[in-house]
């Protein structure tokens, strides 16, 4: 799938290949922008293109705080990898992973049927556990790069490279 990447000032900066089961990268979008002659750039407005001629361009104070915790969610819900398992961490799949994880605590016994892109697998009650400590501690850690980002903002060091660095993987 082809996407349209922007800078942190809503600015076009190129396309990009994804899978089509692939999360989005930070600041992209499957909707291209418009073909318009005499145009020289494109910005993200948050629903669309918007073309202009680049000496429009006026210099923009960022509003750090929402590009950082939009960017936490992005890495929180992008799923991680335990072994040759994807487990997604979207907030729904959360929820059914918290409620396993009880279950799995109340009845050692209990083996879960999980679906994954590969397929379904078997998870015993000890698997069930150590998938939703997994989960949790990605999900701590994107907040725990949010909160360094933070404290970039606080002390004026932050850029925007340092915005896609650092996230777990």
């Amino acid at each position: 799938m082809k996407l349209y990447t922007w800078d942190t000032a809503g600015l076009f900066t190129g396309e990009v290949e994804v899978d089509d089961f692939d999360p989005m990268p930070p600041r992209s979008t499957p909707t291209a922008p418009p073909e318009a002659e005499g145009v020289a750039a494109f910005k993200w407005v948050g629903h669309g293109w918007v073309a202009f001629h680049p000496s429009e361009v006026q210099p923009v104070d960022i509003d750090w705080l929402p590009l950082i915790a939009d960017r936490r969610y992005q890495a929180e819900t992008a799923g991680i990898e335990l072994g040759d398992m994807h487990v997604a961490t979207d907030d729904r799949s959360k929820l059914l992973i918290n409620g396993a994880v009880v279950e799995a605590m109340l009845d050692p016994e209990y083996v879960m049927r999980w679906k994954t892109p590969g397929g379904f697998v078997d998870l015993a009650a000890q698997q069930v556990i150590a998938v939703a400590r997994a989960v949790r501690a990605h999900v701590q850690a994107c907040f725990d790069r949010e909160a360094e980002l933070q404290a970039a903002v606080a002390d004026g060091s932050i850029t925007a490279d340092l915005l896609d660095q650092g996230w777990p993987a």
